[in-house]
């Protein structure tokens, strides 16, 4: 087997589906490190949200979880049914309904902030046994832009569509240029 190649066939599994693979295999690391507790990864990455920045708008606050609002609404009830989190609508504006931690919600933050930590501090370790902390920071960046730059689903395709149209037609202004059949050859 050559150098980097992998019995499994991961390394040429395209980039989605191998961020995917690596998703539900972190899934399943914060889901055993939970255990028993009442809480799940998706419920977890909600609050962690809340604990930084209690009562934001619904609307507002899927895009900095990184999920869907169907997504978070569903997880939104989710945790109101466990007790962690109140759904209110603005004072202000009735139209915007805003999440809020209840007491519990706080308790778990207590609870559950320095167990994050321990388990952060373990997956570095697992990851420093194989990769320098360039590649890792490299990693982290690389991850940044696939999750705050990259366009959503059909969006990202429309972005791409709209670049390769914008290649094409100054490529053909530019053999245009280049063929003027107005010149004499």
């Amino acid at each position: 087997m050559a150098a980097g190649d992998q019995s499994d066939g991961r390394l040429d599994a395209p980039l989605g589906f191998a961020l995917a693979a690596a998703a539900r295999k972190l899934a399943k690391f914060y889901a055993k490190a939970l255990g028993e507790r009442p809480l799940t990864p998706a419920q977890l990455v909600v609050l962690r949200r809340l604990w930084l920045e209690d009562g934001p708008a619904l609307r507002d606050l899927a895009p900095r979880a990184g999920l869907d609002p169907t997504s978070l609404n569903w997880l939104i009830d989710q945790l109101e049914k466990a007790g962690f989190v109140e759904r209110h609508r603005d004072a202000a504006d009735r139209r915007l309904v805003r999440a809020w931690l209840t007491d519990e919600g706080r308790a778990l933050e207590r609870d559950l902030t320095p167990e994050i930590a321990r388990w952060e501090t373990a997956l570095a370790a697992e990851l420093a046994r194989h990769h320098t902390p360039e590649q890792v920071t490299a990693f982290r960046a690389v991850l940044a832009t696939v999750v705050e730059a990259l366009p959503e689903g059909e969006d990202l395709w429309s972005a791409r569509v709209a670049a390769w149209d914008e290649r094409l037609e100054a490529l053909r202004r530019a053999l245009e240029d280049e063929h003027d059949p107005d010149e004499p050859s």
